[in-house]
């Protein structure tokens, strides 16, 4: 008969399992098992997902705060719509409360203020992407509101998302220019430019022309100028040098000028002298009632004015001598 098996030694294998498994799972879990999460969903409309995957980090300005749990495509056959609602957790106790009391409306106050959900690149090689909140005060608020007993966070289109809609209407409006006509005109306009530098060409030549013409008609007569002027120069240069020749040997002869003056205007005092004694003497001779004694003394008051001038003038040449070429000034 088969030994029965011990209740006891059972129990404790069950009990080992069982503290087994609650460590893994606290292990495996990084301590997340007993954090306290929020749950919501997302819908990125018109975006691409790709490189979102379960895992991929919830972040706040680029602080993880939480991760992506589900990723669904759930298909309404009655609407014919397709939407991908992305769920996240958050973890509660990255966001630490310094003033007032932890709530469910906080959330929402948040959103009034802004709070956006954005779908931003991790890597270009990889092409992971990630869920960043941050505050876009400008933007709407967008819900889809297809999913019940979840709170729905509204979103904003990725930058990349951004940057293709720009590109693609940018290529849009390019296709719908007509390019054809755009290039005839211009075609159109180059040929009128290069017929209007034909002409404008055909008429500057001339002009050339008779402006080169203009220059050596006024190079030849700078030239007949300078031809005639030389002569007049040299002219010049000489009748120049004779004046100095002239006004050096006046002046070298100067000195014997005055001095010949001088000497000719003491021989008249002297002859006036001479006179006014001889008519002096006569008149002591002749009787003051004869016409003789009245011409006697018109004679000496002559002489005695002609030797003053006589003496004023020696005296200016002794001051002048200059005044015999100059003048009296």
């Amino acid at each position: 008969m088969g030994k029965n098996s011990n209740p006891k030694l059972i129990g404790g294998f069950v009990v080992g399992a069982i503290a087994l498994v609650v460590v893994g799972v606290l292990a495996l879990g990084g301590g997340n098992f007993l954090q306290a999460k929020s749950k919501a969903v997302l819908f990125f409309v018109g975006s691409s997902l790709g490189g979102l995957s379960v895992g991929s980090p919830v972040t706040f300005r680029g602080i993880k705060v939480g991760a992506v749990t589900d990723i669904k495509i759930k298909y309404d056959v009655a609407q014919q719509e397709l939407w991908i609602p992305v769920y996240i957790e958050i973890e509660r106790e990255k966001f630490s409360i310094s003033h007032g009391e932890r709530d469910e409306n906080n959330i929402l106050t948040l959103v009034k203020r802004g709070l956006r959900a954005q779908l931003e690149v991790q890597s270009l090689v990889t092409g992971q992407v990630n869920v960043n909140f941050d505050f876009h005060p400008d933007e709407p608020v967008r819900l889809v509101g297809t999913e019940q007993g979840v709170m729905e966070l509204p979103t904003i289109p990725s930058e990349m998302s951004e940057l293709k809609a720009s590109v693609a209407e940018l290529l849009n409006k390019i296709n719908k220019l007509p390019l054809d006509k755009v290039v005839d005109q211009i075609n159109t306009v180059l040929q009128t430019a290069d017929g209007s530098l034909k002409d404008v060409g055909a008429q500057v030549k001339p002009l050339a022309e008779s402006f080169r013409t203009t220059s050596d008609q006024a190079n030849r007569l700078l030239v007949d100028v300078d031809t005639q002027v030389k002569p007049l120069s040299e002219s010049f240069k000489t009748a120049s040098d004779q004046a100095n020749r002239l006004l050096t040997n006046v002046e070298m002869d100067l000195p014997h000028l005055v001095a010949s003056a001088q000497q000719t205007m003491k021989s008249a005092t002297i002859a006036l002298n001479q006179a006014d004694q001889t008519l002096r003497t006569a008149q002591s001779v002749i009787s003051s009632s004869s016409p003789l004694y009245l011409q006697v003394n018109a004679s000496l008051s002559e002489i005695k004015n002609a030797a003053s001038s006589i003496r004023i003038l020696s005296q200016y040449l002794e001051r002048n001598p200059n005044a015999l070429l100059m003048g009296k000034k």
